[in-house]
């Protein structure tokens, strides 16, 4: 309906002649002379030359093929359409050869913008795409953000869609903390938000922009983290096939070992070797449970932090048992004095670094020994275990306790490395498993102050800070469930040795 007679298109808003370029519908426009910060406020179809005379004020021409005459004419018609003060002059279906260098010197000295449209672009098309960045409706708004699906389907990488964003809302994306008032969208990798993909705002800022910045910036910041996450697990696979491999290799009976042990050879893992074992505790502030989620990708966080504190070190793997995350450094010679040194800083740094990303959790750390071959895989995640065990009863506490630190009797260590020991233990006080994760530990950490204090309910409810009746009443009910008499010397030993075993875990 533009061209069926010339009219002009008027519009509430304006935009810089620069503003109009980067709109997605425009994008192939170019500047070829004048000022890019012309302000545009209307737009008209001018199906002949001397039309352009009778623009005005703010007003931009899209200029018909027909109406195009090169040479001197034009340039007259020029001079008479900078002294309107109109913004812009477009020319379709031109070639830009056939437009005289003096042309160009006229709209340069003028500051009159004199823009090319590309081949075959469409006169209405182009004054539809004008108004609408003109009156910021939401067809606008809709433009943009087809672009940007479209640009940010075709990226490749985690940096492209950056700048496919980057493009349609011709300003610039990255990811960043947001300032106030710029549009932002959370990069949630594996569950966890890992930064922001933010826009910056331009000096002039239609209401159709904002509205597709928003939606932009949430399209850009999914296709990132979807991208980072690809990348991510491909660099790490390797590692996390080791790192599962090794976790095998601590829940494996006997009979399974040696199969598992060939395998990892055969990865490259210095299963021979020496190994220490860094276990870490993981608890919600607010006192619910941590996701299977949440948990991989702290362990994938401790793990980046642990290689980097060793310069790259990829002999750190990782692994879960249960609601653990486990850090497993293996090395192919006796690491000597520097094993607890190197162990310190890389569960330091890790704690750090989940700590960081995940401040709604509580974690702790257990150290293990460095011990050699597959056996000493076990006993050293036994170690972590006890070590761990150990930040929790700490006072004042600690968050990070290694085994070395503790003065444990390594052979009562060993002893409940034992596959056999741990089922024993576990038929032993399987009545008081039976009351729930928390009421098992409370009674069996009473039955163990006990037996520690030579039977003094005064002095076991003194180190838990109880009353002695509370103790009691306690060993009544302990006593009961586990059929158990106290005063027999044999029983009293395994039950001592059983709730220090559990209380390992």
């Amino acid at each position: 309906m533009f061209i069926a007679q010339p009219q002009t298109v008027e519009q509430a808003g304006s935009a810089t002649v620069h503003e109009l370029l980067s709109a997605p519908d425009l994008s192939a426009l170019t500047l070829l002379a004048g000022d890019g910060n012309r302000i545009v406020r209307s737009v008209r179809v001018v199906a002949e030359q001397r039309e352009l005379r009778e623009l005005t004020t703010g007003e931009l021409a899209v200029l018909l093929p027909k109406a195009f005459i090169e040479g001197h004419l034009f340039d007259v018609a020029l001079r008479d359409t900078a002294a309107t003060g109109a913004a812009a002059v477009v020319l379709t279906g031109v070639d830009t050869g056939a437009v005289e260098p003096t042309a160009l010197r006229i709209a340069n000295r003028y500051g009159l913008a004199l823009l090319s449209a590309s081949t075959g672009d469409e006169p209405t098309r182009l004054v539809i795409a004008v108004a609408r960045v003109l009156g910021g409706d939401a067809s606008t708004a809709l433009a943009r953000v087809d672009t940007a699906r479209r640009l940010i389907a075709e990226a490749s990488t985690a940096d492209a869609i950056l700048v496919a964003a980057a493009e349609a809302l011709a300003t610039d994306v990255a990811v960043r903390a947001p300032d106030k008032a710029e549009p932002a969208a959370a990069v949630e990798v594996d569950g966890v938000v890992d930064g922001y993909v933010t826009a910056g705002v331009p000096a002039r800022v239609p209401g159709a922009w904002a509205v597709a910045a928003h939606v932009v910036v949430r399209l850009a910041a999914d296709a990132y983290a979807r991208a980072v996450a690809e990348s991510r697990r491909t660099e790490l696979a390797p590692i996390h096939d080791r790192g599962r491999l090794l976790g095998e290799l601590l829940l494996a009976s006997e009979a399974e070992r040696h199969p598992l042990v060939a395998r990892a050879r055969a990865l490259g893992v210095a299963v021979d070797g020496w190994h220490q074992v860094l276990r870490f505790e993981l608890s919600s502030s607010r006192g619910g449970a941590v996701g299977t989620d949440q948990l991989d990708a702290v362990g994938n966080t401790a793990l980046d932090a642990a290689r980097r504190e060793e310069a790259g070190d990829d002999r750190w793997h990782g692994t879960r048992i249960g609601g653990d995350v486990l850090l497993v450094h293996t090395m192919s010679t006796n690491p000597g004095r520097t094993a607890a040194r190197t162990a310190r800083q890389a569960a330091t740094a890790a704690l750090q670094a989940a700590r960081e990303r995940f401040p709604g959790l509580l974690i702790r750390c257990g150290i293990g020994g460095a011990h050699r071959r597959a056996e000493g895989l076990r006993t050293s995640a036994t170690d972590a275990r006890a070590a761990l065990a150990a930040t929790r009863q700490s006072v004042p506490a600690r968050d990070i306790i290694a085994i070395d630190a503790l003065g444990l009797n390594p052979m009562l260590v060993e002893w409940y490395a034992s596959d056999t020991t741990r089922a024993s233990v576990d038929d032993l006080l399987a009545p008081l498993a039976e009351l729930g994760a928390q009421a098992a530990e409370d009674a069996i950490r009473t039955l163990q102050s006990y037996l520690d204090h030579q039977s003094s309910p005064a002095k076991a409810a003194k180190a838990l800070n109880v009353h002695p009746q509370t103790i009691t009443y306690r060993l009544r009910k302990i006593t009961t469930l586990l059929q158990v008499d106290l005063n027999e010397p044999e029983q009293r030993l395994a039950l001592q040795l059983a709730c220090r075993a559990w209380l390992m875990r």
